[in-house]
């Protein structure tokens, strides 16, 4: 977050839903406080204003139904800030707006914290139409996201991505409703799980777009059980809540209880009987609540989404579980003289708050775990097995002395649920654990029976560290002349050398900008006319130069970066290199994998360059890039159709040739900050020109109905069309999603 000297804002919001707050057994978890930096803009009032906007988020509460506004709340009212906000009111619009701003703000702060750095939203794509040529696109950075707190008059709310919006739902509760009376209104935007996971599709777009897509089985499930693991978790934080569970469950979180549920209102208003999804069990034909065992075979037999989600995010839940009962075992020994068996009656109030205390610590820790994770996923085409080698990964290299076991947690609870990487002939965590580039080109000797010096490593890290420290130098050698031959294809490289010199002045201007903003209010309009932009390009390492963590700063350092290091592989490829990492620059590669007109080679599209800043064992900090690049086939259903194309003239032009679908492949390379090389190669399980992998993704899409509500089987359907259809209940019974 943007730092600010001002006294943190606290809001009041539900803890859970409204059917909760009014109800008599958990008056004791019916509404939190949440804690947010003062970062709201102050109201202008010579602009309209449509509700809270800070540096994140923009609340307009705009009905389309009605066609109306709703009265915006002004949450930097001294009145409203001396009572923490409004108070918790279902029939309050302005309590609504209230409530969705400071429970999404609240996610993404979990986010930063877990991450390392600030958060982007996904870019504004733009299309830009050239006389005579083929369309440009350009990509601008998203200052705030949007949120609609009453945008459908329906039971589902969902994230658009073309719209860098969030929106809500309403409807009226219906005679089968067991939460809210039936014939009133339920709001999912009062709903505090449902919130936290929209606002967690809206981040993991901006972390992963690729996500979006329906590459395989796991895909859409990964990013439905990632909103509902954090949606989860996000609960733990909230002290009085979780002593409130402690205390009705006598300590054990496997029993039923409100934390392990979600969405508990909307699911019994649309005449579910119970939560929408409820991760530790469910109510069995006699109507008897039962705990959910681990089925290993479960996830071979669940098809769709949610279905399959769900089996993640037991598996997590189980981790948790494990890691909770292991450390609250000596509390429970203590307190029963030994026995581990509590007396009857109500717990003590002081093993109450230790239980909570550790339940909140670990829950912290596992949340923590599962967001770094997506830092060291493949950028395209992830498995679940793929995300547990993350979890397990990005763990070790932080703490690598697990005196909890945490990691030996997740191993084990994964494997009950029948969730592990593919191939894979000995499950433990060094094997899970994504190799380093040394071990890897190890690896690739001892499988060839060879022996090679490997020099050629320390010229890619020269490379890497010279383009990351002193990028002005490397972006003056990329602009001298290349020995790209042709008209064309010389112009092409050029361009891209122009654009990447414009982020660079864009960084340096907006510096400048930031620096002198106290100093003359004028000098933000006239920048460019009293300093020269191309003195403006600083000399340094652009990552690094952001100590107040302003978004654009960062969003326009990283994209400069991108361009850069596309630039450096387009010209100093390394046939080892690319076979080590999985990409192919190879020039007899299939005719259907995407071509670059610059280089006539096989196209590549660095996805993301950014840093992490983390704090490891002791205390002590991490600094690392993340560095994804992705390349594209054309695929098509009939395997004759795909030979016939793979055999074409290669010709640049062809990347907007239609297909059936597009097979991704990509790598993930971690990099060491201070030293510049490369920790971790996380690959895709198959190359972009490799055989199997389009073969097995086009089994899927052609056995599946993956086609219908899909951005990634082209020109069918939209991505925000994909994410409402994911969140559309198909029946009245499927509720929100």
């Amino acid at each position: 977050m943007m730092p600010d000297f001002r006294p943190p804002r606290r809001l009041n919001v539900f803890a859970f839903d409204p059917s909760t707050a009014r109800s008599f057994a958990h008056r004791g978890a019916r509404t939190v406080k949440i804690t947010l930096p003062f970062e709201l803009d102050p109201q202008d009032p010579a602009k309209p204003f449509f509700g809270p906007k800070g540096n994140y988020v923009e609340v307009v509460d705009f009905d389309p139904a009605s066609r109306a506004f709703y009265a915006p709340v002004n949450l930097n009212d001294d009145a409203t800030m001396f009572n923490d906000g409004l108070r918790p009111s279902p029939e309050n619009p302005q309590f609504h707006q209230q409530m969705v701003y400071a429970v999404s703000m609240n996610t993404i702060a979990a986010f930063e914290e877990a991450l390392g750095r600030v958060i982007q939203w996904a870019p504004t794509v733009r299309k830009i139409e050239t006389k005579g040529k083929d369309p440009d696109w350009s990509y601008e950075f998203t200052r705030r996201l949007r949120i609609y707190p009453h945008a459908l008059r329906e039971a589902n709310a969902y994230y658009n991505p073309d719209k860098k919006a969030l929106l809500f739902g309403y409807f009226t509760a219906g005679p089968n409703s067991t939460s809210a009376p039936s014939g009133t209104t339920v709001f999912t935007c009062l709903s505090h799980d449902i919130i936290v996971h929209e606002t967690v599709h809206a981040i993991l777009d901006g972390l992963h777009p690729s996500f979006a897509e329906d590459a395989n089985p796991d895909m859409r499930a990964l990013h439905e059980a990632f909103a509902d693991i954090i949606a989860l978790f996000q609960l733990f934080s909230f002290p009085s809540v979780l002593e409130d569970q402690i205390a009705k469950t006598r300590g054990d979180l496997s029993r039923q209880n409100l934390l392990g549920e979600l969405a508990q209102e909307f699911g019994q208003a649309v005449g579910r009987g119970g939560a929408l999804r409820d991760f530790l069990g469910g109510v069995n034909e006699h109507g008897v609540w039962k705990a959910k065992e681990p089925d290993p075979t479960k996830l071979r037999d669940a098809t769709g989404p949610h279905e399959r989600g769900a089996v993640l995010v037991a598996a997590v839940f189980r981790a948790f579980l494990t890691i909770y009962k292991t450390r609250v075992g000596d509390l429970f020994r203590i307190a029963s003289n030994g026995s581990g068996v509590l007396r009857d009656g109500a717990i003590d109030p002081d093993l109450k708050r230790r239980l909570a205390a550790e339940a909140a610590q670990c829950a912290r820790r596992v949340m923590r775990i599962c967001i770094r994770a997506m830092d060291y996923t493949p950028p395209v085409n992830v498995s679940f097995g793929d995300y547990l080698r993350a979890i397990i990964t990005a763990d070790s290299d932080l703490f690598p002395e697990d005196t909890q076991s945490y990691r030996a947690a997740f191993i084990e609870a994964f494997a009950s649920w029948g969730i592990l990487p593919e191939g894979m002939p000995a499950i433990s965590e060094p094997a899970l654990c994504w190799p380093t580039l040394a071990v890897a080109e190890a690896d690739r000797q001892a499988l060839r029976g060879i022996s090679e010096n490997m020099d050629w490593l320390d010229k890619i890290h020269s490379n890497l560290g010279l383009m990351l420290s002193q990028p002005r130098k490397m972006l003056s050698h990329f602009a001298s002349p290349m020995s790209h031959t042709g008209k064309e294809r010389r112009a092409r490289y050029q361009a891209e050398v122009q654009r990447a010199e414009l982020e660079a002045q864009r960084v340096g201007l907006l510096v400048h900008e930031r620096l002198t903003r106290f100093n003359d209010a004028s000098t933000t309009m006239t920048v460019k006319e009293k300093v020269p932009a191309r003195a403006l390009q600083l000399d340094l390492n652009l990552l690094e130069v952001d100590d107040s963590r302003d978004r654009e700063i960062v969003y326009h350092a990283s994209s400069h970066y991108q361009r850069l290091l596309w630039l450096l592989m387009n010209s100093a490829s390394s046939p080892r290199f690319a076979e080590l990492s999985g990409l192919t620059f190879s020039p007899d590669a299939p005719a259907t994998v995407r071509r670059s007109r610059t280089t006539e080679l096989p196209s590549l599209h660095v996805a993301a360059l950014r840093i992490a800043r983390r704090l490891g064992q002791g205390g002590r900090p991490e600094r690392e890039y993340v560095i994804e690049v992705i390349q594209t086939r054309r695929g098509y259903l009939d395997p004759d159709r795909q030979a016939h194309e793979d055999a074409r003239p290669i010709d640049p032009r062809d990347s907007n040739r239609d297909c059936d679908f597009k097979f991704r492949a990509g790598t993930t390379f971690l990099v060491d900050a201070r030293s510049f090389k490369i920790t971790r190669l996380i690959r895709s399980t198959h190359a972009v020109d490799d055989p199997a992998g389009l073969a097995s993704c086009r089994t899927y899409i052609d056995s599946t109905d993956a086609r219908t509500a899909n951005a990634f089987y082209s020109g069918r359907s939209s991505r925000a069309a994909a994410f409402a259809d994911l969140h559309h209940p198909p029946h009245v019974k499927d509720g929100f999603q």
